[in-house]
């Protein structure tokens, strides 16, 4: 179960119970987001695409945080002329969970998918599996095998 919802000007894949940084959004943290703008939508291996969009065909989301990505750094350099600019940009974003999917007049959640096995990342606390998480996307390997160098 997957539905491609646009926002922020970026189309993202989302499935119930993910959590996903969007462009941020006027809503406070708690409350509740509905995307109507649905791309597409896939159930059991039956993929739906919208014409722009899906009609009848809604995403919910909660506000998880109003947050800022990490600082990019801007430098400007003319050679030759001792000229140099540096700045720096932190993009606000806002964090949310995707609730559910309602395609079909039906509605699909996290609870309504098969329930999660039991792993080590469970077991793991939740601040070293995020310091594992942005590791593995900086070095593009598995959050798992970065967790296990760490210990």
């Amino acid at each position: 179960m997957f539905a491609v919802i646009r926002t922020g000007g970026k189309q993202y894949r989302v499935t119930p119970n993910a959590v996903l940084k969007v462009e941020k959004l006027d809503a406070e943290a708690g409350g509740t987001i509905t995307f109507t703008d649905v791309l597409a939508v896939g159930i059991d291996g039956n993929l739906t695409i919208g014409s722009p969009i899906v009609a009848d065909a809604s995403v919910t989301a909660t506000v998880i945080a109003q947050d800022r990505l990490d600082k990019v750094i801007i430098f400007k350099k003319r050679r030759r002329q001792n000229s140099r600019r540096r700045n720096g940009h932190r993009q606000h974003v806002t964090v949310l969970r995707i609730g559910g999917i309602n395609a079909n007049g039906q509605t699909y959640s996290a609870s309504a998918e098969a329930a999660p096995v039991e792993t080590q990342a469970d077991t793991v606390p939740p601040a070293a599996l995020d310091a594992a998480e942005s590791l593995a996307i900086v070095s593009g390997e598995t959050p798992e095998a970065v967790e296990n160098t760490q210990e």
